[in-house]
């Protein structure tokens, strides 16, 4: 149960970290101190020595205190202490030890400014059978030095509890650092982290349910812009599911009326036919004007229901000659807007990878456009235009008009849906369905739709669309 705490608990896994890495560093700072702690033991021996060494000059051995010789040898744990005076050595407290295996001098006259790192480990893990024969410099005039005997044992026993010592207390500094800290990055970092993986998880279980709202984070560090980022995505994505469910709605019950009005256009349509075909000239001229406005609201209704299932449809690729497809589609939009110019320069022989019903609705789509444009602002010429040249294994059909141009808001969202209105001039009625339609049928075939230019002399176009595999690789 705590192993299952700990792997899931974000703040315990921090606790344990900084208790760990507060011990890692006490455990690197122990080699120097440990080595310091064994420089300073044997100097304060030596220390001592000096001083009793002092005392006891002048004083006749037998008024050399019993006591205090036997006090400093087990304060010290010095077996033996000697002194050398012009090369002959005196005896001046202890004895040679019988027995012993081997004996490690250390000359400490001349303390090193840094004390050997390696010296303390041979220490703790050496038999302890060993004996140091510690020299020093020695206080009394007339003597050169001092020779102590120390069982090695003794220090080797000294370093261990002075490893205890710094054990416990680094154990004791790393539980209240880690303490602090875990106290204040929960303050900081994990509460936080916490109330957003739950409000992310309460958004994911159900994303229109509003509960209790978080005030707005004021913090400018990386936690308040990621509660804010928080915010501003749950208000976009709840947006963006409303609109949907509007769309939604808005295609289902154009979908319902769709066959009604269908039929009621219908029916206009023939009687603005005969209305065209009057004697009466004023009448055939207003006919024809009504013909124009119904062919217009049944393209409309066209283009609604088409959209609806331009994300299913999967388009059929084969070679297709591009070229008789974009005559076709020139020919339908010319019949329906006499007087339009028309100028096709792609090659006749030009194969391309393409549904040809898919690549017809976008050239259909842009003719219109384009010509309702023209006539909506009485351009003095109406042209329209298509070329084409190989890239990259595409062919890249440009696609250009002489129209007014394209208003600078209708270019922000001009091929969003619903959002395309008055694409081409202020005179022409949309909804933006035609544009958002050609794009996605581009897609769906490995090509794309995009903007060129816009301005008064005209609006380009760029189409897409891929050559054949055994043409890209010549």
């Amino acid at each position: 149960m705590i192993d299952g705490f700990i792997s899931r608990r974000l703040s315990s896994k921090l606790l344990l970290l900084t208790i760990g890495f507060v011990m890692l560093a006490e455990m690197l700072l122990f080699v120097p101190s440990a080595a310091l702690f064994r420089q300073d033991w044997l100097s304060e021996r030596t220390q001592q020595a000096g001083l009793l060494a002092q005392a006891l000059t002048g004083v006749p051995d037998y008024q050399a205190s019993e006591i205090l010789t036997n006090q400093f040898m087990t304060d010290t744990d010095v077996l033996l202490m000697a002194a050398k005076r012009d090369g002959m050595t005196e005896l001046m407290l202890g004895a040679p030890p019988l027995e012993f295996e081997h004996v490690i001098t250390l000359d400490l006259q001349e303390l090193p400014r840094f004390p050997s790192l390696l010296a303390p480990f041979q220490d703790l893990f050496s038999d302890g059978q060993e004996v140091l024969r510690v020299i020093a410099m020695s206080p009394v005039p007339g003597q050169d030095t001092l020779e102590l005997l120390i069982p090695r044992d003794k220090l080797r026993w000294a370093l261990r509890d002075y490893l205890k010592r710094i054990f416990w207390l680094s154990l004791f500094i790393a539980i209240i650092t880690g303490s602090l800290i875990y106290w204040a990055m929960s303050a900081m970092i994990i509460r936080p982290v916490q109330q957003l993986a739950e409000d992310m998880t309460a958004f994911r279980e159900d994303p229109e349910r509003r509960r209790s709202i978080r005030s707005r984070s004021n913090r400018k560090d990386e936690i308040g812009q990621l509660q804010r980022e928080f915010i501003d995505v749950k208000q976009s994505l709840r947006a963006s599911f409303h609109q949907r469910e509007r769309l939604a709605g808005l295609g289902l019950a154009v979908a319902k009326i769709n066959h009604d009005l269908r039929n009621v256009l219908a029916s206009a349509l023939l009687i603005s036919d005969r209305l065209s075909m009057n004697p009466d000239p004023k009448m055939s001229k207003m006919g024809e004007r009504l013909t124009r406005t119904v062919e217009r609201g049944i393209g409309l209704t066209e283009d609604v229901l088409s959209y609806s299932k331009a994300e299913s449809a999967d388009p059929q690729i084969e070679n297709t000659r591009i070229a008789f497809v974009i005559g076709e589609a020139a020919a339908d939009v010319i019949a329906q807007f006499p007087g339009t110019q028309f100028r096709n320069t792609v090659p006749t022989d030009l194969m391309v990878q393409t549904d040809p019903g898919h690549a017809y609705r976008i050239f259909h789509n842009l003719f219109r456009n384009a010509s309702q444009a023209m006539i909506a602002a009485n351009s003095p010429q109406r042209r329209l235009e298509v070329g084409a040249e190989l890239r990259d294994g595409l062919a890249e059909l440009r696609i250009s008009d002489t129209g007014p141009g394209l208003p600078e808001r209708a270019r922000d969202n001009l091929f969003q849906a619903f959002s395309g209105g008055q694409a081409h001039s202020a005179g022409t009625k949309s909804t933006g369905l035609g544009l958002s339609i050609s794009k996605e049928l581009a897609k769906a075939q490995d090509g794309d739709l995009n903007l060129m230019s816009s301005d008064e002399s005209g609006t380009r176009f760029l189409l897409t669309l891929p050559l054949p595999v055994s043409r890209r690789l010549k």
